[in-house]
């Protein structure tokens, strides 16, 4: 059961996650768990196989992939965006099956597995004394680079808790084991403020497309996304600097990297079109190369201008 004290959210462990309809679900993480001691080409190549599965499994995910690569790539031909969801699955894939190195690693596995290029940038602003917001992208892998920027600077994010209580428990005491504060939306910006005037690297994911309450729209592969201007809010309170950065599974290293790319200069604006516009055109530059590292199968432009009809929606069949 989640319990909340002053904006933030624990998630104890009670005897109600062992009662039999979780079952199921501590099995998965025991197999996940086994998986995870067998010798690392062999779980590498479990990944793999999974990943050519779940294509075919995940029938309403691969649509909506289709869907979003269809509106961002137009210039690709069906069979190069085909390719791009495959490869994306790959990635989910290989994902999945690394979570116990999360869950169980340890300070080990986590140094072996979890790297950073341009950590420079946020190691030259805690040296400043400056508050720091990584604004990540939607990626498999986000919650390996929230894990590396914890461990260096402390962490502090939101989440909306899972509906598994089991796997709600797990990944909460995985995110927070080396002292993240994880705080609620619907307690507003200011308890974020506050851990990063404490020194805390803020780690952000401001790309879901949340509905039009709040929202401007901004552009993301030259279509027009509702994106709310939560990260100009944020960089403002805190006095903040802002750094685009993405998590992605490198499968030639075997590693888990965030990439990190420059501050943004002059942001926020005080312009909540222009900001958003801004950010949207970093983290698109960042999921240009490497795009099957990106969360595709979310709905990213269900939110349309002037309540247009959302892309995801089935059209009736003509007759």
């Amino acid at each position: 059961m989640t319990t909340e004290r002053g904006g933030s959210y624990r998630v104890p462990f009670t005897r109600a996650l062992l009662h039999p309809r979780h079952w199921g679900t501590w099995t998965g993480i025991g197999l996940l768990a086994l998986i995870a001691l067998l010798p690392r080409p062999v779980a590498r190549a479990i990944g793999r196989a999974l990943g050519r599965l779940l294509p075919r499994t995940m029938s309403k995910r691969r649509r909506i992939a289709r869907i979003n690569l269809g509106l961002c790539f137009p210039e690709r031909d069906a069979a190069a965006r085909e390719a791009l969801v495959d490869a994306h699955f790959r990635v989910v894939a290989q994902c999945f099956v690394d979570y116990p190195l999360l869950w169980f690693g340890g300070s080990r596995a986590h140094l072996r597995y979890l790297s950073a290029e341009g950590l420079d940038h946020v190691e030259a602003l805690h040296a400043e004394g400056r508050p720091v917001i990584i604004c990540a992208a939607h990626t498999p892998a986000l919650d390996f680079g929230g894990l590396l920027l914890a461990r260096r600077h402390g962490g502090v994010s939101f989440a909306k808790p899972m509906k598994n209580p089991v796997v709600e428990w797990i990944n909460h005491r995985s995110r927070t084991q080396y002292g993240t504060h994880i705080y609620s939306r619907a307690h507003g910006l200011r308890p974020l403020v506050r851990a990063m005037r404490a020194g805390r690297s803020c780690y952000f994911l401001p790309d879901e497309d949340l509905g039009p309450e709040h929202a401007v729209f901004a552009p993301f592969f030259g279509v027009p996304k509702a994106t709310v201007p939560s990260l100009a809010m944020l960089a403002r309170l805190a006095h903040a600097a802002v750094i685009p950065a993405m998590c992605l599974y490198d499968e030639a290293a075997d590693r888990y990297v965030i990439r990190i790319d420059p501050p943004l200069s002059d942001f926020p604006s005080g312009d909540d079109e222009r900001d958003a516009a801004r950010m949207n055109a970093a983290l698109e530059a960042l999921i240009r190369r490497a795009p099957a590292q990106y969360l595709w199968t979310l709905k990213l432009f269900k939110t349309r201008p002037d309540g247009g009809l959302s892309p995801y929606k089935e059209r009736p069949a003509v007759e």
